[in-house]
């Protein structure tokens, strides 16, 4: 994917130079070039003016761009944060596996209670 951005890009490098050698030649063979201009159109005396009409699309859709990547950054960690989770119970699970397991509780036994103790009967005779 990389190779083929930097294969764009360059093509388009390579188109604009053409272009622009093709517009010199053609404003120098019409001879129209107006001989006051010392300084091109487009980086001349309204560069700053020209520049500001691309400056504010070019900022919304940096914007844009930026806006949907944190997005995507956010619901990233949280995938990322519940396989964490995942992860953690897998491990301990795996962990305690491991170990023998403990010996069950004892059973209860019954019994049955002692028998209360005998309440003197010291007043028997009232």
């Amino acid at each position: 994917m990389a190779s083929f951005d930097r294969t764009l890009v360059f093509g388009v490098l390579v188109v604009c130079a053409m272009l622009c050698m093709v517009s010199a030649e053609s404003t120098e063979a019409d001879g129209s070039f107006d001989a006051d201009l010392t300084a091109g159109r487009t980086f001349g005396h309204h560069f700053l003016k020209r520049i500001s009409f691309a400056m504010i699309p070019a900022a919304f859709v940096v914007g844009v761009i930026t806006t949907l990547l944190s997005a995507l950054t956010v619901v990233s960690m949280k995938g990322l944060g519940v396989g964490v989770i995942l992860l953690v119970l897998t491990i301990s699970q795996v962990i305690a596996r491991s170990f023998p397991a403990p010996l069950p509780p004892p059973l209860p036994v019954a019994y049955s209670a002692p028998a209360p103790a005998p309440i003197p009967l010291v007043y028997k005779d009232w």
